[in-house]
């Protein structure tokens, strides 16, 4: 029997959100010079987090790519982008959707970055059980410095996601460069 690709996806992140979250606790600790104990709280937090927002983002990413296809056949290409002399088997090849790319690129950068931001800090500050006051407080505070700090990183991962890496492939290797941003949002969080 085989997994769901969501289920997949989903306990792909939570395994990376939980390493994550170890090792942003090491740092805590190694930049407070004490040692390192584990806080099994923050881990937990950390890690439903993952399993809450990943199916989330998994209906984003195929909503996304099925509205938005990121390549047609080659046929369909404009004849200028077919070059003369080339093989069967590369120009059976589908061509990239340029204009689709883009347009997942940037919807992707504003509207899926700025829900995932605060679904992130929504659901943190409700797992920590904080008042809903606090926690909108939080998102007002923290929202643009996440999302600044998100540009230095999710374009690059966009325009890699959507140019070369196949779709049922995107949330592994959102996940993989999730691994320094967890981090970081670890250290963010508490």
């Amino acid at each position: 029997m085989s997994v769901p690709p969501i289920v997949k996806a989903t306990l792909q992140a939570a395994v990376i959100n939980a390493g994550s979250n170890v090792l942003a606790q090491s740092i805590k600790a190694y930049r407070s010079d004490i040692p390192f104990e584990l806080d099994p709280q923050a881990l937990i937090q950390f890690t439903t987090c993952a399993i809450i927002t990943t199916p989330l983002n998994y209906i984003w990413q195929n909503n996304l790519e099925a509205a938005f296809p990121g390549t047609r056949p080659r046929d369909a290409a404009p004849k200028h982008e077919i070059k003369p002399g080339r093989s069967d088997t590369e120009t059976s090849k589908p061509a990239l959707n340029v204009t689709n790319t883009v347009t997942k690129i940037v919807i992707d950068q504003t509207i899926g970055g700025t829900w995932n931001t605060v679904l992130f800090l929504l659901t943190m500050g409700l797992l920590r059980g904080e008042h809903h006051e606090l926690v909108f407080a939080q998102i007002r505070q923290e929202f643009w410095p996440i999302i600044i700090a998100g540009l230095k990183l999710w374009p690059f991962v966009s325009v890699l996601n959507f140019t070369v890496v196949p779709v049922d492939q995107r949330l592994l290797v959102a996940s993989i460069f999730g691994v320094a941003w967890a981090v970081y949002l670890s250290l963010i969080s508490g």
